[in-house]
């Protein structure tokens, strides 16, 4: 049985989330995703943890964005990766969700990390897949290493050779492992702390062979409280979601 088989409960369903509840790209559901303004968002709703993406631009800047393209922003198809950080910062990274936060920029994680440092928050960094790039994972992890933050930071990705990078750097640094299929295999194939799964593909085998293995797993990304709550029933340690104020719910 698959978990969207189990998606049966009401979005008011009488049960408390007692699971971890992971503010993904921040508070992506009420402001433009991986912008500061979500991230001041996701600690302004009492989250406990935020999520975000990094990349790299053209000149070897790391920012905060997710999608493989600018076509949310531009209206092209271009990438992070083909221009300057000068060149990102004429684009508006918030017009796009809503008029309210217009002239948002794309943040460095410098800016991100900045900010972050100043709460009491858990960070999920992912690295985003950018090719072979030898020192962005070391690049990534040395930028939060200058905040102090490394203790309170989770490396994710679904590029396992950036994580055993990280690992190569501090065997004692903690790693998430992304996943599209929720195969029980995950925990003796990619040996890691964590594991993010997809939660269409998360299973009860695959959740015990985690746990089995002294793992914790993360499931993203639900919409609605009764998703959560399956989840949850199901056994996860948390989720990822857009919406990290359950009250809005």
């Amino acid at each position: 049985m698959v978990a969207s088989e189990l998606f049966y409960l009401p979005a008011d369903a009488d049960e408390d989330i007692v699971v971890q509840i992971v503010a993904h790209r921040g508070y992506s559901g009420a402001y433009p995703e991986n912008t500061l303004s979500a991230f001041a968002g996701a600690y302004a709703c009492g989250a406990k943890t935020v999520e975000f993406d990094v990349r790299k631009t053209k000149d070897g800047e790391l920012v905060i964005y997710h999608d493989d393209t600018l076509e949310k922003l531009t209206g092209d198809r271009t990438t992070i990766a083909d221009h300057t950080y000068e060149e990102l910062l004429q684009l508006d990274a918030g017009d796009w969700f809503d008029k309210e936060y217009k002239c948002e920029r794309i943040p460095t994680l410098d800016q991100t990390l900045n900010l972050l440092s100043s709460t009491n928050m858990r960070v999920f960094c992912e690295l985003k897949d950018i090719g072979e790039d030898p020192a962005f994972a070391k690049q990534v992890y040395e930028k939060c290493a200058q905040y102090n933050m490394l203790n309170r930071i989770i490396f994710l990705s679904f590029n396992y050779d950036y994580l055993t990078a990280i690992k190569d750097i501090n065997p004692y640094q903690p790693i998430m492992v992304l996943a599209s299929f929720g195969k029980s295999t995950l925990p003796t194939k990619y040996p890691a702390e964590y594991y993010g799964v997809n939660m269409k593909t998360l299973t009860p085998k695959t959740i015990k062979a985690i746990h089995d293995n002294g793992g914790k797993v993360y499931s993203y990304a639900p919409q609605s409280k009764g998703q959560m709550l399956s989840l949850q029933r199901l056994g996860v340690d948390g989720v990822i979601t857009d919406f990290a104020d359950m009250s809005a719910l």
